[in-house]
């Protein structure tokens, strides 16, 4: 006879050889018990099938006899080896079961039952019974197989880990502010700039719109090793709005992050690149546009602090540049710090509190040569959701930043520091109306309030998105 069920090296998987698992017998560090309704020549024969890679025929021969050798110690290994080796691996747990009921340190019925659990998947099972052979310094084949499913295990587990997502998704809406410019901009540049009777033009013209949204992107988490996992993601955006082509928009957005997860505690290193295009109607020759493109990288610490809450810290640096209108170019540094908790109970809520701040620094100078458009950010966001149905769920935000400009008459010449307070609020609902697609409907509105007029706006959007992930 051979030695344990070898592990193939190539994929990691078990190959079973039939009559390789009664090699576990030679582990069995007791004598096996051998009750008077034993009938020793039909374990013999089933032995001689199993031996001779035939343990198919050796189930159905032992299966025959279920109903009066049950319980025979002997009979049930006998069964569990060969339903195991025949694919039928419930019957071969069920025996190997049977069998460390009347001999919990029988090591071949352990072996064997840890050899179903691993091709179940039950891959905790497996490695607990595998390490407490181990522990019991079984003979040199008998530690090289073990070892072997071992590396199988972790194998198995990393390969577990690696998750790729594709998907896609289009969106109606109506934006009622698509500019975001005040009611009376006449009046407002009156009280921002002391100029009489300025007219609305360009992207200065309050417009509202219906707009067509679509998108498609990719997501791929893959494991680098038992503690680090590598994530790469990149998505596709348009939007069209029905009779203001010129506000028609496209991103991209590259994304990566290495992630460390020591169970309570995680670290992720992120970097994005993002890219925005819209012509806008400004006037100008060369015109310029609102294309942006901005770079970020940062890190966020995860703490872990009971199952049902959880404490994030974040620190980022990001480069905004705008290629048609580079006075508009800054470097930023940011902070976050949030909190998710989680409630037991229907429609299992959470709420996540977020609180953040940066500091934007102009790159350049406005055209006195002293003046930028420095600025401080700070605010915060509640954002809650919770299920109410099996396929429906309801979520929502409400979120509060301020601005304070940091360099004096930077966006008006009648107000020295220019000071805006932005609120929004957002309600809606996801239903999941089949497997890996989900409606979301939503209503979304802000207002900023600012010292300086020509700032103040009230928008909103109403939108509904399908989006489905095929992978």
């Amino acid at each position: 006879m051979q030695g344990l069920t070898e592990i193939d090296s190539v994929g990691g998987g078990a190959s079973s050889r039939p009559h390789a698992a009664l090699l576990g017998l030679l582990l069995i560090t007791s004598c096996l018990a051998m009750p008077v309704f034993a009938d020793t020549k039909l374990f013999q024969e089933a032995k001689a099938l199993i031996a001779a890679s035939n343990p198919k025929q050796a189930y159905v021969l032992l299966l025959a006899k279920e109903n009066v050798l049950a319980g025979n110690v002997e009979y049930d290994y006998l069964l569990g080896v060969a339903a195991l080796d025949s694919g039928k691996v419930d019957e071969a747990i069920i025996a190997f079961e049977r069998v460390l009921a009347v001999q919990p340190n029988n090591a071949g019925a352990q072996l064997d039952l840890a050899r179903a659990y691993f091709t179940v998947g039950s891959l905790d099972l497996a490695e607990g019974t595998f390490k407490k052979l181990r522990a019991l310094n079984p003979p040199p084949a008998a530690m090289m197989a073990i070892e072997r499913y071992l590396a199988a295990i972790s194998e198995r587990r990393l390969a577990a880990r690696r998750m790729l997502s594709l998907w896609a998704e289009m969106a109606l809406g109506y934006d009622t502010n698509l500019t975001g410019v005040p009611n009376d901009f006449t009046t407002a540049v009156q009280q921002a700039f002391d100029l009489v009777g300025v007219l609305p033009t360009g992207n200065s013209i309050k417009r509202k719109a219906p707009y067509l949204g679509t998108g498609v992107g990719a997501d791929l988490l893959f494991p680098i090793s038992q503690r680090w996992n590598g994530y790469v993601g990149a998505d596709l955006r348009g939007r069209g709005y029905k009779r203001e082509a010129e506000f028609n928009s496209g991103t991209g957005e590259l994304r990566a992050a290495a992630i460390w997860d020591g169970g309570q505690h995680q670290f992720r290193f992120n970097s994005t690149y993002n890219a925005f295009a819209q012509r806008g109607d400004a006037p100008g020759e060369p015109q310029p546009t609102n294309d942006r493109r901005s770079a970020v990288s940062g890190t966020e610490y995860r703490y872990t602090i009971s199952s049902v809450n959880q404490l994030s810290l974040g620190a980022a640096a990001a480069q905004t540049r705008f290629p048609r209108n580079n006075i508009e170019d800054f470097n930023s540094t940011i902070a976050s710090i949030s909190l998710l908790t989680s409630f037991g109970g229907r429609g299992a809520p959470l709420m996540q509190l977020t609180g953040f701040g940066s500091r934007d620094r102009a790159v350049r100078k406005l055209a006195d040569g002293v003046t930028d458009k420095s600025k401080r950010v700070s605010g915060v966001r509640l954002y809650g959701q919770s299920g109410i149905a099996e396929k429906l769920s309801l979520f929502g935000s409400i979120g509060y930043s301020k601005r304070r400009d940091d360099s004096a008459f930077a966006r008006a010449t009648t107000v020295e520091y220019g000071r805006d307070n932005l609120a929004d609020v957002t309600l809606g609902v996801n239903w999941r109306f089949r497997a890996g697609c989900n409606l979301r409907a939503q209503w979304f509105g802000s207002r900023n309030d600012s010292n300086i007029s020509i700032y103040d706006y009230t928008r909103h959007d109403v939108s509904s998105t399908i989006r489905c992930e095929f992978l």
